[in-house]
């Protein structure tokens, strides 16, 4: 007889994924083309006003920004339509060049900002200042109180056999088939005391991973019962946000591949942050047409959402993303299902 698998480190079974194709999933344009108002950027690095990866909010409706460029963070306030900073940026501690933030949560008193923990994109280089997750509090005027990083989610994720391939350091590795497939973290929520990271990269086989540990384990020592979902998300496809709202999750999908173009959705993951099988249902497709674009004339592309409002019927959205001015934040209202 084996032993019992504690209900967080089995890995999560394979969700269902409904695709857009078989079921006619509505095309959701924004609430108005017209981006929100948001003040002049206070951070340093060159391009970080169009660099917005991670945005979270607490109920004291403080709000914490992940940019994936420099070495800075910064707090936010929303009012109306219009992203104020508030306090000062702040720089993380131990960063040498780049955080390469990408994901942002809160749960209670505590912010969390996550670095992708992703070789260099161009070269496939190691990138050692990315495997660092921050634990942030702040005061009513949104200053900074408290910094601690932690670097153990590097071997939490490397002591999960499916996940562990995709986990190498040191040296350049692109001349590997997988070396542009690995591990790249780039959404993040708390809940039930637990921290989940949502990675863009690896897809394999149409697959999409979620990787779960302790939240107090991570900074303060002790057990981090490391899990990992595997969610179908279909080929080239992969995680670029997660929030919770209601207890549930619901995550922004789009392409796997950083350099490629392709559509983003919203997809809600059932039965994540209680440890059980994932169901995971495809709500809307997010359609950008008219939608700002960078200064190059591209197309923007969503990184972080935040719930503003919910009803039993919809989901209203903030969405930031790279390449707009200032995250280019625009508001979807997303349809529920039952």
């Amino acid at each position: 007889m084996t032993a019992a698998v504690p209900r967080f480190v089995a890995i999560a079974a394979i969700a269902a994924w409904l695709s857009s194709d078989a079921f006619a999933v509505e095309r959701v344009s924004p609430e108005s083309t017209t981006p929100w108002q948001v003040d002049s950027t206070p951070l340093k690095a060159k391009r970080a006003n169009e660099a917005f990866s991670g945005f979270a909010c607490a109920t004291s409706g403080i709000c914490v920004l992940a940019v994936d460029e420099g070495r800075q963070g910064a707090f936010i306030r929303i009012k109306g339509e219009r992203l104020v900073y508030v306090g000062e940026p702040f720089t993380y501690e131990g960063v040498n060049k780049e955080l390469d933030a990408e994901a942002a949560a809160v749960d209670g008193a505590y912010f969390y900002v996550s670095g992708s923990h992703a070789a260099k994109r161009k070269t496939c280089c190691d990138n050692p200042d990315s495997r660092r997750v921050y634990r942030l509090t702040v005061d009513e005027t949104g200053y900074l109180q408290s910094s601690a990083y932690s670097e153990r989610l590097w071997d939490a994720m490397r002591s999960l056999p499916e996940l562990a391939p995709f986990v190498f350091p040191g040296g350049c590795r692109c001349e590997v088939a997988q070396g542009r497939n690995g591990v790249d973290i780039e959404g993040m929520a708390a809940a039930n005391g637990r921290l989940f990271f949502a990675l863009r990269a690896p897809n394999v086989e149409g697959n999409a991973y979620i990787v779960g540990v302790e939240a107090k384990a991570l900074f303060e020592g002790g057990d981090l019962r490391p899990s990992l979902a595997k969610i179908r998300l279909g080929a080239n496809r992969g995680f670029r946000d997660l929030a919770t709202v209601g207890g549930e999750a619901l995550a922004l999908v789009g392409p796997s591949d950083g350099g490629s173009a392709g559509e983003y959705s919203i997809v809600e993951l059932r039965g994540l942050t209680k440890g059980a099988s994932v169901q995971a249902e495809e709500l809307a497709i997010l359609n950008l047409h008219g939608a700002p674009v960078g200064e190059k004339g591209e197309p923007i592309k969503p990184e972080a959402i935040t719930v503003l409002d919910t009803s039993p019927e919809r989901y209203r959205l903030l969405v930031l993303s790279d390449g707009g001015e200032n995250g280019a934040p625009l508001v979807f209202d997303i349809p529920r299902k039952p």
